[in-house]
């Protein structure tokens, strides 16, 4: 089928099945477009239902794919679990800005101790440094978040282990085939991470860790066992987009579900 267009072009429908647009409009309660639409497009989906009606939880990758994913999560349960202060040096801009928002928010709400440190952008520059780490460790800090920072961070991190301090790196910049001597360094970017999420920024990582994190302590019965309530992570997404990079760099399949649950758009449209 062709139509001209005011300037003389030829509109050319995309071919669809009619057979397909039947079950739609029966099975999913979809309109006459909606279905030629999705006829059109479902070469590309795996999963009819699930595209259209997304949910996280179905299409989130597993954080414990990330390479020492489950080291960070065992040691900070064990900090929990031993009440001690979390230190998190983050960074000046938007990734580490919103990256340290998102750790600092969800200890605070589980009731966890914490210090914060951003290095001056003028006078300390990038990433952590000697004189930084001294500083949360003399505020009584027994663990250390790096985020948006820390992958090449060899003599801090060095310094806080000498010091019976450990060091969790939340990172997604380029590594040296040689990695400091942290706890845990999750960086989707390290030379020998296979998770095939290097498209996330450092606030994805930060999240990913998170929601691992957070299952962890339910299936540990911490939140009962403490009385305290369970943080719904869908809340922290707020913060996540916060991050300009997240556009580029951050669940560029999974856009439009957690576009969704903010906007509540209908779901028939994928991002590519």
């Amino acid at each position: 089928m062709k139509f001209a267009s005011i300037s003389g072009k030829k509109w050319i429908f995309k071919k669809f099945s009619d057979t397909d647009i039947k079950r739609y409009i029966e099975n999913y309660s979809l309109n006459e477009i909606s279905a030629k639409l999705l006829s059109i497009r479902k070469a590309n989906i795996d999963d009819i239902s699930l595209f259209l009606n997304p949910t996280i939880k179905n299409n989130m990758p597993n954080p414990l794919r990330l390479k020492d994913m489950k080291n960070a999560i065992n040691k900070t349960y064990d900090s929990i679990l031993k009440n001690e202060t979390f230190g998190v040096f983050g960074d000046y801009d938007v990734d580490g800005a919103s990256s340290t928002a998102l750790l600092a928010k969800y200890f605070k709400q589980i009731n966890q101790k914490i210090k914060i440190y951003i290095p001056d952008r003028k006078t300390e520059g990038y990433g952590p440094s000697v004189n930084g780490f001294n500083k949360l460790i003399e505020s009584g800090v027994k663990i250390i978040f790096t985020v948006d920072c820390g992958t090449l961070s060899y003599k801090p991190i060095s310094v806080a282990k000498s010091k019976n301090v450990d060091v969790v790196v939340l990172d997604h910049h380029q590594s040296d085939l040689k990695l400091p001597e942290a706890k845990a360094i999750v960086n989707p970017n390290r030379y020998d991470d296979n998770s095939n999420l290097n498209y996330l920024c450092a606030a994805g990582v930060c999240f990913m860790f998170l929601v691992a994190l957070n299952q962890k302590l339910r299936e540990a019965n911490w939140f009962n066992n403490n009385k305290i309530k369970e943080p719904n992570i869908l809340n922290f997404l707020d913060y996540i987009f916060q991050d300009h990079l997240l556009f580029h760099k951050i669940f560029l399949d999974h856009l439009l579900l957690i576009n969704l649950h903010h906007e509540k758009t209908y779901p028939l449209y994928h991002l590519h």
